[in-house]
């Protein structure tokens, strides 16, 4: 008979089922993806942001050269109103960038 029981036994799904293993409530790791290459956007132009100078005005320009032109004729320089419109309109933008 017990050869019997024994192939019975064998026969037969054990009744014991596995119990479940108590596990310290630990987050599961998170699956680590292998990061793709990003695909290049259009890329806008590049937009310079552009100050303004301040409006210099004819009336000033106008003012400075006179004194250019006083003092190149009281030095004894050689010139003419144009070059003095030019050194004068030259001095005040250069001077508004200073000052910027």
């Amino acid at each position: 008979m017990s050869k019997k029981k024994s192939e019975k036994e064998e026969k037969k799904p054990s009744a014991k089922k596995a119990k479940p293993v108590a596990v310290a409530s630990v987050e599961p790791e998170k699956a680590v993806k292998a990061k793709e290459p990003k695909a290049k956007k259009a890329s806008k132009p590049a937009v310079k942001k552009t100050v303004k100078a301040p409006a210099i005005s004819g009336d000033d320009i106008a003012l400075r050269a006179y004194f250019i032109a006083e003092r190149r004729h009281k030095m004894g320089w050689p010139g003419d109103s144009t070059s003095d419109w030019v050194e004068a309109e030259r001095q005040l933008k250069a001077e508004a960038a200073r000052k910027r």
